[in-house]
């Protein structure tokens, strides 16, 4: 089965953008400041459709049936996937252009930027 891609970019949220990385209350009040404008700005241009943080409580669920149930890595962890966004654009290069302008690389966050594939039902 192949994967069909779609004009859909998934950018996964790591490392300092999720973390509060020792940073003042002022501090973070500017770095949510900066994030929002720019998914705000990204959204007026029509090319944000979802951005969500995620909480840092976390389960994996593998093994037959889904027995076996672990909590995954640790909170901490520069790995940790602290959020998304998908964005509407018709390349990589499009959308890595797009990750780059993101203000979390200033406090030492990390985006992943993956292709949204359709779900095949074959």
């Amino acid at each position: 089965m192949k994967n069909t891609p779609t004009n859909q970019y998934m950018f996964l949220v790591q490392g300092g953008a999720c973390t509060d990385g020792g940073l003042s209350a002022e501090q973070m009040q500017a770095k949510m400041t900066e994030v929002y404008a720019w998914i705000d700005g990204l959204t007026k241009k029509g090319v944000m459709s979802a951005a969500q943080p995620l909480t840092p409580e976390r389960k994996i669920v593998s093994g037959k049936n889904g027995s076996i149930v672990s909590d995954g890595i640790a909170a901490e962890s520069k790995e940790a996937i602290g959020g998304f966004f998908i964005v509407n654009v018709t390349t990589m290069e499009e959308a890595v252009n797009i990750a780059r302008t993101c203000p979390m690389f200033n406090y030492g966050g990390q985006l992943e930027v993956r292709q949204i594939a359709e779900l095949q039902r074959d």
